[in-house]
């Protein structure tokens, strides 16, 4: 009965919707780049990123909206409002760039001559999602997926790889040929070295207590309806040789750990120049981390039960075999013993990321002008 009264309201509301837009777009098309996410209430990294390449053309126009749904009932009236921002600016752009689902360019109808690209907000899918939990534990259900139109609408999706581009291919329901070869913007920043000392300097001077310490930086994913259980790896680490520090899942609520949380004026791509060893597990921050040639390790304490409820796209423990452990104390001894073998690193790296040696932001900017320079799809 939720279904189908759901499906109604969408259904209305999708007519009243599209009613709307129909008027706004009989406003001629702009020259105009909307970068649009749901993922935060602040400009990501790549989009700051991207936006810079792209204020380079003089003749661009470039907006920007960002902004989360809310948990509360206000907070989705809010969205509601703020989606007719959303449509005015889709109304009349030549190119859309968005990181996520988004509501408004999977049900609208939207003009011919708009190209939607699907940059994603990860480098790469350890754990299923989108169309592959379609029905899981950890997935949307397929009558909600039909409902919603699910990464619909999309011309183009960035994979950072040839593999990637396969897991993407099936996780966004859209044929391969849709896939374009091109990295996030982010990818760009952690290869550029050149003001690394001058964060870690920073960093030391905000967390003094980290100086003269090997750093370990775990990232762990999140985990619907449960916590991270970071306990038996904290007990296990020598405080006197290493610092750890949890960034973890935005999602995550716990608060046990805050001993190792260090505050959001550094960025997880912050933290991962600034470490000097990195933990993860099923979390795509791996594909970020495999191109700094850092010692990386996976923590899969839970990896039967999380193939179960969600499921993976690799074998970590094969592709990864001397870097994944089940047992906190098995992967602290493996990281003291400073036996890494960095050539299972290289292979992990170069056949997720592919493109890690490219100027990604730049190609990216090209792939949009060249876009925007055609007149129809």
């Amino acid at each position: 009965m939720k279904i189908k009264l759901l499906n109604f309201f969408v259904i209305i509301g999708q007519f009243i919707l599209n009613l709307i837009y129909s008027v706004m777009k009989l406003k001629k098309t702009k020259n105009k780049v909307l970068l649009l996410s749901r993922q935060s209430n602040k400009k990501s990294l790549d989009f700051s990123l991207l936006e810079e390449s792209l204020k380079k053309h003089k003749n661009i126009k470039i907006v920007c909206m960002y902004k989360m749904i809310g948990k509360s009932f206000i907070s989705k009236i809010g969205y509601c409002f703020y989606m007719l921002r959303i449509m005015n600016n889709l109304a009349n752009s030549k190119v859309c760039i968005i990181d996520g689902y988004s509501i408004p360019i999977s049900l609208l109808k939207h003009k011919k001559d708009l190209v939607i690209i699907q940059m994603w907000h990860a480098s790469g899918a350890t754990k299923k999602f989108g169309y592959q939990v379609v029905d899981k534990k950890e997935g949307a259900s397929l009558e909600i997926t039909k409902i919603m139109k699910m990464h619909k609408n999309y011309d183009y999706v960035l994979a950072p790889s040839k593999k990637t581009g396969e897991i993407y291919s099936e996780a966004f329901n859209i044929p391969e040929d849709k896939i374009v070869y091109i990295g996030l913007p982010r990818l760009d920043y952690l290869k550029d070295r050149s003001k690394d000392d001058k964060l870690k300097e920073e960093f030391l001077k905000a967390y003094p207590k980290y100086s003269n310490k090997e750093i370990i930086l775990y990232v762990p994913t999140f985990r619907k309806g449960k916590e991270i259980s970071s306990y038996d790896l904290i007990s296990k680490i020598n405080n006197e040789k290493y610092g750890l520090i949890i960034r973890k899942h935005p999602l995550d609520i716990e608060k046990e750990d805050n001993d190792f949380i260090v505050d959001k004026r550094f960025e997880t791509m912050d933290l991962l120049k600034i470490a000097d060893i990195i933990i993860t597990d099923y979390s795509a921050i791996a594909y970020e981390s495999c191109i700094l040639n850092k010692p990386l390790y996976f923590y899969v304490y839970d990896i039967i039960e999380y193939i179960e409820n969600r499921g993976l796209n690799i074998d970590i423990a094969k592709e990864m075999r001397e870097a994944t452990f089940k047992k906190a104390e098995t992967l602290v001894k493996s990281i003291e013993s400073n036996m890494y073998n960095y050539s299972e690193l290289y292979d992990f790296r170069d056949k997720y990321v592919e493109v890690y040696k490219k100027n990604n932001t730049e190609e990216l900017t090209e792939f949009i002008i060249k876009n925007m320079n055609n007149s129809s799809k």
